[in-house]
């Protein structure tokens, strides 16, 4: 008898409509110049400053909300794969422990052990399934930049249950800043580039110019940035800054949805 995956399948379908609309609605409001960019200088004219003026706030309840049901049928895809294997093997039966099966997300080998072992998530699902899962792990499955992705997502499937996901707009991923000095010669004048970092709020600045004595008359002749609907979630590395708390939600729900494919994928193949 083949594996029906079906309702894996259609939760894997209902959360990348999801992530697609939030994607849309969030070009839409970038196509209609949310955001403008103004200079600003001290009273010394040793710091030029460019902030950034909100013209449409961004509608971050209603993103949430959106982003917060493609979280959740990712994660019900994993608790649903879990089931329909159980239920496979079990033929012509039920699954035992049928109340109990969801997809265990440990933080080390012992948690894994106690979810699969003393809290019966995975039933008694075969040994090769029960590796496939246990491969899949955040203990098992670093990421270059990132915390561990299973791990994010639980974080956030279970911080949805109490709160709403929170977003902001984050600091410019790209920007061009271009700046004339009007023939003079500030070499001996340490002109130095400053960037922002982090959450970005009405009148922030996100780049600033320097300079170690007053250069009155300077302007940027040339202001280019782009800033990034963030989500936050864990560090990787506790001891960086809390900017790393912070990714752009398209790749991040880019890189969520790609891992839970391939667990479907490699853990489904294990299935005799």
């Amino acid at each position: 008898m083949t594996l029906d995956l079906s309702s894996v399948r259609a939760k894997l379908a209902h959360s990348a409509e999801h992530a697609q609309a939030v994607k849309n609605e969030v070009m839409a409001w970038m196509d209609r110049n949310p955001y403008s960019v103004l200079q600003k200088v001290n009273a010394n004219s040793t710091r030029y400053g460019v902030v950034i003026r909100v013209n449409e706030p961004p509608p971050f309840y209603r993103w949430s909300l959106i982003i917060a049901d493609c979280i959740y049928s990712l994660r019900c895809c994993l608790d649903h794969l879990v089931y329909a294997i159980a239920c496979h093997e079990a033929v012509p039966k039920s699954p035992s422990h049928e109340g109990r099966l969801q997809f265990p997300i440990a933080k080390d080998r012992a948690d894994f052990d106690d979810a699969v072992i003393c809290r019966k998530q995975l039933g008694t699902i075969s040994d090769p399934v029960r590796t496939a899962i246990e491969s899949y792990q955040p203990y098992n499955r670093l990421h270059a930049d990132l915390p561990p992705l299973l791990s994010i997502l639980r974080e956030l499937s279970n911080q949805d249950k109490h709160k709403l996901l929170p977003l902001v707009l984050h600091s410019a991923v790209t920007y061009e800043f271009g700046m004339d000095f009007g023939g003079v010669d500030v070499s001996d004048r340490d002109p130095r580039f400053v960037p922002s970092s982090g959450e970005i709020e009405d009148g922030a600045e996100v780049g600033a110019v320097t300079f170690n004595r007053p250069t009155p008359n300077m302007r940027f002749d040339r202001t280019i940035v782009h800033v990034v609907i963030a989500m936050r979630h864990s560090k990787r590395d506790p001891a960086t800054p809390t900017s790393y708390e912070w990714t752009d939600f398209k790749p991040l729900l880019n890189f969520l949805s790609a891992e839970v494919r391939q667990i479907i994928y490699e853990v489904s193949a294990k299935v005799v």
